[in-house]
């Protein structure tokens, strides 16, 4: 036996380097963020995360997808209607505080063409993923990505008063909600509020 650390399989390094990645990634961006930084808190060393992963590009859009990842798993655990969606993602935010950080810093980086594109490939899925879930139409799916956008921002800069913004996502999300389950056709459920 040597006296060196215990090696780790390759899938538990790779996921310890992940949650490293997506801590610095969350609050630096692909460019203000070092492969060191990485490499230090995920206790690795920097060659050994160009190795397994290439670039720091190649990092940062993983740990994008993760966190698209979790969001589509906390819609498809959610009852399918916008509301429903628009709750299970602000909980999302509240219990991960980083998945709002990259997505925002993913929007950040789009100047980058390889990193716009994987980013709009995952934002255009995630809303035919609301508009499948839900039955809305386009403007609807708008509407819920616009509050969405409110919640992700008030919760990365810890606005005081979210609350107040959670109440008007969900005043703005029943307006455009269309009708529970019996018109899955899209368009605006008929009635006012009240």
């Amino acid at each position: 036996m040597t006296g060196g650390r215990a090696r780790l399989p390759a899938a538990a390094r790779r996921a310890g380097i992940i949650e490293a990645a997506d801590a610095e990634f969350a609050a630096n961006g692909l460019a203000g963020t070092r492969l060191e930084a990485i490499a230090g808190r995920a206790g690795i060393s920097h060659p050994r995360i160009v190795q397994m992963f290439g670039t720091k590009q190649k990092l940062f859009l993983e740990v994008v997808h993760a966190a698209y990842d979790r969001i589509e798993a906390a819609f498809d655990g959610a009852e399918p209607t916008l509301v429903a969606l628009g709750t299970a993602y602000v909980r999302l935010l509240r219990r991960d505080r980083t998945v709002g950080q990259v997505v925002l810093q993913g929007y950040a980086a789009a100047a980058d063409e390889t990193v716009r594109e994987a980013v709009r490939q995952r934002h255009l899925g995630l809303m035919e993923a609301v508009a499948r879930l839900t039955g809305a139409d386009a403007l609807q799916v708008r509407t819920f990505f616009a509050t969405g956008l409110v919640q992700t921002i008030s919760g990365a800069l810890e606005l005081p008063g979210r609350r107040a913004d959670t109440a008007w996502s969900a005043w703005i999300l029943e307006l455009a909600d269309p009708e529970p389950h019996e018109n899955r056709g899209g368009g605006l459920a008929s009635g006012s509020a009240g």
